[in-house]
Parts: C-alpha cells; sequence; structure tokens
C-alpha cells in the first residue's frame, strides 16, 4: 500500500517539477518519510527554494488514499514515468508529467498519433475539414489526439470514431470527471470504441484556467505532427503549436482552416515559415516522409528567427 501511495502524494506536488518528484521519490522510502517533511526540507532536498502554501505534509497520506479509492472507484489507471507503457515521446519533453492517469485501452498512443487542435468556435467548413481528415486519418490506422473542447476537438475524436479508429483526449482535470460535462457521451463513446481520455492530473482535481495550457504540451507530445485545422490570433490551438516546435515537433496546417477568413489569424505567420499546408491523410503522409517536392518542414528556429525579426522592425 505504502508504495502506491507515495507515488500518488508525489503526483499531487504540483509545485515541483518533474525531476523535483523523481529526486524525492529517490531519496524516501514510504509516504511516512514524505509526510513528515517541511517545505523547508523539501527544498533542501531538491535543492531549490520553494514557496508554496499549500504543502501540508500531514494531508500527504490522506490525499493519496483518497485518490487510490477514486482510481479503484471509476476504473483509472496510471502508468509512471519509468513503466513500460509510458509513451515514448512524452518522456523526451523538457517537463513530462511524473504519471499518467487514464480510462480506457491506452495502447492507441503506443500506435502513430496524429495531434489535431483548433478554436472552440470554427465556421462549418472547417469543422467539417476537421472532421473529414480525422476519419481517413483513423481509417487509415492513425490515433488521432485531442483536448476534447468544444468545436475543433470535438470533430475530431467525432471524425476518429466515424472512420472506425482510436482517438485519446487529453483532459485539464481528473480522468473521473469529463470537460466540458456536455462531451460525457462522446468520451464514452470514445472510451467504447478503444479509445481513451487521459491527464496528468490526480482522479478529482477540476478544471482551472492555469491548467488548460499545461495540458497542451501532452498534446502535442504524443504526435511527431500537431495539425492546427483553423486558430484565430491567441487561441489555444497556438500554445500548443508552439510547444510542439519547442519539443522538436513538426506543425501543419489544415487547408481549410487557412482558407477561412473567420478562423485563419493565428495560423499565417506559419505557413510563411514554411509549415506544410494539407488537406488529407495522402497530403500528410507525403509531407511527413518528405517525399519529393513536398512542402519543407518548419522548425522551432525559424519560429523564433520569425519573432527576432518583428521585434527589430
Amino acid at each position: 500500500m505504502k508504495d502506491e501511495l507515495l507515488p500518488l502524494a508525489l503526483s499531487a506536488m504540483y509545485f515541483l517539477s518533474f525531476k523535483e518528484k523523481v529526486i524525492l521519490e529517490e531519496k524516501l522510502d514510504n509516504i511516512g518519510n514524505l509526510a513528515v517533511l517541511s517545505i523547508d526540507d523539501i527544498s533542501f532536498l531538491v535543492g531549490r527554494r520553494i514557496r508554496s502554501r499549500w504543502w501540508k505534509g500531514e494531508d500527504a497520506e490522506r490525499g493519496a488514499e483518497q485518490s487510490l479509492k477514486l482510481m479503484e472507484i471509476y476504473g483509472i489507471h496510471s502508468l509512471i514515468y519509468r513503466h513500460l507503457d509510458y509513451p515514448a515521446l512524452v518522456s523526451e519533453i523538457f517537463d513530462p508529467p511524473y504519471m499518467i492517469f487514464y480510462r480506457g485501452n491506452i495502447q492507441g498512443i503506443h500506435e502513430p498519433c496524429i495531434s489535431v487542435v483548433g478554436t472552440r468556435k470554427p465556421d462549418s467548413q472547417v469543422a467539417r475539414a476537421a472532421f473529414d481528415f480525422s476519419c481517413e486519418a483513423a481509417a487509415s490506422g492513425y490515433t488521432l489526439v485531442s483536448g476534447l473542447a468544444f468545436g475543433i476537438d470535438a470533430a475530431v475524436h467525432k471524425g476518429a470514431l466515424a472512420g472506425a479508429g482510436k482517438t485519446v483526449a487529453v483532459l485539464p482535470c481528473g480522468v473521473d470527471g469529463v470537460v466540458p460535462l456536455s462531451h460525457k457521451r462522446l468520451a464514452a463513446s470514445m472510451l467504447e470504441r478503444g479509445g481513451c481520455i487521459l491527464s496528468e492530473y490526480l482522479p478529482g482535481v477540476p478544471a482551472e484556467k492555469f491548467r488548460f495550457p499545461q495540458r497542451n504540451r501532452i498534446i502535442s507530445a504524443l504526435s511527431p505532427v500537431t495539425v492546427v485545422a483553423a486558430a484565430p490570433a491567441n487561441s489555444g490551438a497556438l500554445i500548443t503549436a508552439e510547444f510542439a516546435l519547442e519539443q522538436g515537433r513538426d506543425v501543419y496546417l489544415l487547408a481549410a482552416g487557412l482558407a477561412s477568413s473567420s478562423c485563419n489569424e493565428g495560423m499565417e505567420g506559419y505557413r510563411q515559415d514554411g509549415a506544410p499546408v494539407i488537406s488529407s491523410i495522402g497530403d500528410y503522409e507525403a509531407c511527413f516522409q518528405g517525399v519529393p517536392g513536398a512542402v519543407g518542414r518548419i522548425s522551432a528556429e525559424t519560429r523564433y528567427c520569425r519573432k527576432e525579426k518583428q521585434l527589430l522592425f
């Protein structure tokens, strides 16, 4: 029991980085050792001055026990970073989740994945294009990854189901719930059809504003390419695209989104930097495999150079 509880308690310490949680794990034998530590003790062990009013050592064991009960009630499974089934691509990023919690079949993340993101308010043509692309990709054996939000995310998950394939949703809350609540039936369909919903957050953790961009780094990390279906300026989809570039991934643009005057404001800079513009899974594979004549790749260095030019001029 203690071996189960210590990782859960460490996972709940959101004020620590992945590396700092690993340090504590290596230095502590059980959750009792963690519970007696003060915030100053933790600071000493990880080698960084930590200021957190959230830490109460006496609550650590109680909270971990509650998390374990919720996992049993909702059929939630977990993967710690050292587990063989922990997604390899996610383990490569700068600050990967210490643990991943999920419901459903996790095997889809070990198959070729494509992350597709976009605005919550697309026009009907863009939503349809995202649905069609996801349907075609799923039928071709890809796992479609998105965030279960309104708009493009929902179109992606529904398209994957229509293509009789797997789809994965990354949530900004514990997987005992669904955000938005109105997508509960969609999430259930995903689970029934061999997909999964996953999160780095323990069950019972609510969705808060700052958790949405945090989860976006996992959406991008699960795939070698993030496809931006539609993205107005300052949208969450652009945050995901930037994460993808920082992680050494590629960014592709869906042609329908780029052609939509109401949805493309945030996409134009990527197009200028050389991001491939695609309409089908055939286009995607041609770009991904580097077929002669395919549009070139966009790199993080290109984006950073472009930002510097904007500052200079």
